[in-house]
C-alpha cells in the first residue's frame, strides 16, 4: 500500500464501498431485467456473488495504484488523476442508483411509459443528484465546511448543465453528423452516447472542482 501523505484510509474504504454497492446494484438490475424478459424467477448463478467480492477489490486496487503513482510520478496537472478516479467511481454508482430507482418505481407501479415514466425518471435523477452531492463533497473533493443551500444549488446547476451537454453532444452525433461509413444507426447512436458521457463527465468534474467545491 502506498505510504505517502496524500493517501487516506477513507480513499480505500470509499472505493471498496462504491465497488460493492455498484456491483450489487448492477447485478440486481441485470437479474430483474432477465426475470422480466423470461417471465420466470430464476436462481442467480454463482458468479453473481463472486462479483460482490471481485469488483470492490478492483476498485480499491485502482485507488491504491493511482495514489502510489501520485507520490512517485503524477506531478503537476496529472496529480489530479486520483481525485478524477474517485469522481468517476461516484459517477458509476450514481448511474446505477438512477437506474435502480427508475426500475424499482416501474416494477412497483407496473407502468413503464407515458407521463408516469417522465415522473419516475425525474425522481430517479433527483435521487442520483443528491447522492452525488454528498459523495463528491465529502469524499471526492474532501470538503468539510457547510455552505448550506447555496452550495447545493451551485451543484445542481452544474449537474443540469452537464445533463444538457450530455444530451446536446449525443444529439449532435446522431442528428447532425449522422452514421458514417456504413455504420448502423443503432451502433452510431451508442457511439454518440459514449462520446456524450465523456464530455459531460469532464464538464461536471471541472465544474464541481472549480465552481462548487473550489479550494480556497
Amino acid at each position: 500500500m502506498p505510504n505517502n501523505e496524500n493517501f487516506k484510509k477513507s480513499d480505500l474504504i470509499g472505493s471498496a464501498l462504491i465497488g460493492f454497492f455498484s456491483s450489487a446494484l448492477f447485478l440486481l438490475i441485470a437479474y430483474t431485467t432477465v426475470t422480466a424478459i423470461s417471465h420466470a424467477v430464476k436462481k442467480p448463478p454463482m458468479y453473481y456473488w463472486a462479483a460482490l467480492l471481485v469488483f470492490p477489490l478492483l476498485t480499491s486496487l485502482g485507488m491504491i495504484v493511482l495514489n502510489d503513482l501520485k507520490g512517485k510520478l503524477l506531478q503537476g496537472k496529472f496529480a489530479v488523476l486520483p481525485q478524477f478516479y474517485k469522481f468517476v467511481l461516484v459517477g458509476m454508482l450514481n448511474t446505477l442508483l438512477d437506474l435502480s430507482v427508475l426500475n424499482a418505481l416501474i416494477v412497483m407501479s407496473g407502468i413503464s411509459q407515458g407521463w408516469h415514466f417522465s415522473v419516475f425518471k425525474g425522481v430517479s435523477f433527483a435521487a442520483a443528484v443528491v447522492h452525488s452531492y454528498f459523495w463528491n463533497k465529502f469524499w471526492t473533493f474532501g470538503k468539510k465546511e457547510n455552505r448550506g443551500a447555496a452550495e447545493f444549488l451551485q451543484f445542481l446547476l452544474v449537474s443540469v448543465a452537464g445533463l444538457a451537454v450530455n444530451v446536446g453532444i449525443a444529439s449532435f452525433f446522431v442528428n447532425v453528423i449522422g452514421a458514417k461509413g456504413g455504420i448502423s444507426p443503432q451502433l452510431w447512436a451508442n457511439a454518440g452516447a459514449l462520446a456524450a458521457i465523456v464530455f459531460s463527465t469532464v464538464w461536471n468534474f471541472v465544474g464541481y472542482k472549480v465552481f462548487v467545491f473550489k479550494e480556497k
